[in-house]
């Protein structure tokens, strides 16, 4: 069954998936979260992304990729809930259970799927940042974990991305999250895509196609804080 959700998500695109034990996940989630609140039957959690060039092609030929609002959410929904009918439950990366979010990028850290980098997203082994989170499963038997091996790609680096940051917001701890949003607001090479992630040593032949980096890019509403496209 399993090995089945996997096959299911890897043909729409969603083929990068990491174990998580349920204490595990107990002990990052808020109480809202729990896994026995989401689906009474947890045993084992799957961390689901995808990474690298295997999901826009698949996207953009099914009936979602038309859609005006939120089209990539929608085709994920629909890719996780046939993947997973009818054993396992699901939950994408935007939902909220009583105002509270998953931390979805602890999770993918101790599951071993890498490490938060200076770049502001996630750093893979193989995929460098050219990994986009999509959201869990919850499944009906117990999957194996282990510790992950220690990752600090940024140790060391010469962090070609903060060279590249067109506003000068990726620093040595990390990214200034509102400099970055007003910097895709008012820069014009920022607006359809990001030269500090492109500028990562780190997987650059698995980067995402230009459509996809301007997809994700563009911000869909003003607000505190960024609302891009899903």
């Amino acid at each position: 069954m399993i090995e089945r959700i996997r096959g299911r998500l890897a043909d729409a695109g969603f083929g990068l998936c990491a174990s998580l034990s349920v204490e595990e996940y107990d002990r990052l989630v808020p109480e809202p979260w729990r896994a026995d609140t989401v689906f009474t039957e947890t045993r084992g959690i799957l961390v689901v992304a995808n990474a690298g060039r295997s999901l826009w092609p698949r996207f953009r030929t099914s009936p979602e990729a038309s859609l005006e609002r939120d089209p990539l959410d929608r085709y994920t929904a629909r890719a996780f809930g046939e993947a997973c009918a009818p054993d396992a439950r699901f939950a994408l990366y935007h939902e909220q259970r009583a105002g509270a979010y998953l931390p979805l990028v602890a999770l993918a850290e101790r599951a071993g799927l890498g490490t938060p980098g200076r770049v502001g997203v996630l750093l893979h082994s193989e995929y460098g940042p050219w990994l986009s989170l999509r959201g869990l499963v919850y499944l009906p038997r117990a999957v194996a974990w282990a510790e992950p091996e220690p990752f600090a790609p940024c140790t060391g680096c010469p962090a070609p991305c903060a060279s590249a940051c067109h506003g000068g917001v990726v620093g040595l701890r990390g990214v200034d999250v509102e400099g970055c949003y007003r910097s895709r607001l008012e820069l014009e090479p920022c607006k359809l895509r990001c030269d500090a992630r492109a500028a990562c040593v780190l997987g650059p032949e698995h980067a995402f196609p230009p459509e996809q980096v301007a997809h994700h890019s563009l911000i869909r509403a003003p607000g505190p804080a960024p609302r891009t496209r899903r």
